[in-house]
């Protein structure tokens, strides 16, 4: 990676690098750390494009890592600095519904968010603190019914979102990228997919962690977006979108960061199946472009099963800021990877055999329909049948979304 200074402060304190990823120049973020003032504070906004509400006249500016608590005279604010531009939350923010919260302001650069703050919500709980506490318990009905509520409220923003915008599928620049971390993080694995069913783009998050998961005073379960992947920018920089099965994806390599050796994979099956039920549960198609939401899932096309591949990919892309459990987890991932191939390569003698039926079942029929002497019509009829069966079994043999990777 090469760097060079950009926009920022005097004195360099906070500052917009030019990295170089995968070949690609992207947009670093670098902020200082410790806790500022009022005058560090008017410094830092005046650098930067500002929108919303944010505030210019503070008391005190304290830092946690990427996350920021702001105190001004009559108001409180928290915020996340965004190390890796990579997209516009106010042109996301407007999508209907309710089930995001949205941030009231920031600082930004070229339209790519740098900042982003929301009011500070005193005794606010995220939904992965609650979910640690299930888990360490045992209470494996309150985790399930957490994530539920979870992937509903991520298929309802979804559906929401796609009402603003949505695009064809990118599959030659998916599998591009892929090629392009499996050869950089020499993962020794080769994986591609056509990328259909549903895999339209629409204006997606990004980085789906449960953590962006918690319940407002209302009762009701909310997102509130976060700091996006390394690859996210990458993307970003090569005008390339993501389809709502990613998010998903992203929130499954979560749970399963969460829950390394806390449940075996019988249990994290079952919390699998709940995040991925109540997500396809989510009234409408939008987000799936018309696709049933359960067939776009399937791994028969690539479906839910390579995004994980490809978060596991960007987990390892990320390195040691990715945490130790989620790389961890991610190498779990690509070691399936040769074992879920061969089991495709497997089943897909059951499509073949669906095509010869149906090729063959076809050719007899009308064979069979102009001279009955020489074939009967019910050869073909049952090739056809024959042809059906051998599809159905085809889709029936390949690994389930909830099980493929738990």
């Amino acid at each position: 990676m090469t760097a060079d200074s950009g926009g920022g402060t005097d004195d360099t304190a906070w500052s917009l690098r030019t990295i170089e990823v995968l070949g690609t120049e992207i947009q670093q973020f670098v902020t200082q750390t410790e806790n500022i003032g009022n005058d560090e504070w008017t410094k830092l906004v005046d650098s930067f494009e500002q929108w919303g509400a944010l505030p210019r006249v503070v008391e005190k500016v304290e830092w946690n890592g990427n996350r920021v608590t702001i105190e001004t005279k009559s108001s409180g604010y928290v915020g996340e600095a965004i190390k890796h531009p990579f997209s516009s939350m106010r042109a996301r923010a407007r999508s209907e519904g309710d089930d995001v919260d949205w941030p009231i302001g920031g600082l930004s650069s070229d339209g790519l968010d740098l900042l982003l703050i929301w009011p500070l919500e005193k005794g606010r709980i995220n939904a992965e603190e609650v979910l640690r506490s299930h888990l360490s318990s045992g209470d494996l009905q309150s985790a399930e019914a957490l994530l539920r509520r979870c992937a509903s409220a991520l298929g309802s923003a979804h559906e929401a979102l796609s009402s603003v915008w949505s695009g064809p599928p990118n599959s030659n620049s998916w599998n591009s990228l892929l090629a392009k971390m499996e050869e950089e993080i020499d993962s020794r694995t080769l994986w591609r997919a056509p990328f259909k069913p549903g895999m339209n783009t629409i204006l997606s998050f990004g980085n789906m962690p449960i953590k962006c998961f918690s319940e407002s005073s209302d009762g009701k379960i909310r997102i509130r977006p976060t700091s996006s992947a390394l690859i996210d920018a990458v993307a970003k920089s090569k005008g390339i979108e993501w389809p709502a099965v990613r998010d998903l994806a992203s929130l499954l390599r979560d749970l399963s960061r969460i829950s390394e050796g806390e449940i075996d994979d019988h249990v994290k099956t079952r919390l699998r199946a709940a995040i991925i039920n109540s997500w396809v549960g989510v009234h409408g198609k939008l987000r799936t472009d018309g696709s049933r939401p359960s067939r776009a899932l399937e791994i028969i096309g690539g479906g839910l099963a390579i995004w994980e591949y490809e978060q596991a990919l960007s987990s390892n892309l990320q390195g040691d800021t990715a945490g130790t459990e989620s790389i961890s987890n991610s190498k779990k991932i690509l070691n399936r990877v040769s074992s879920i191939q061969r089991r495709l390569f497997t089943i897909r003698i059951f499509s073949l055999l669906s095509i010869l039926g149906l090729f063959g079942g076809s050719i007899c029929l009308i064979a069979g329909t102009y001279d009955p002497d020489q074939l009967s019509p019910l050869v073909g009829i049952f090739a056809l049948t024959l042809s059906l069966g051998m599809r159905l079994l085809y889709f029936a043999m390949a690994p389930r979304p909830e099980s493929v990777f738990s």
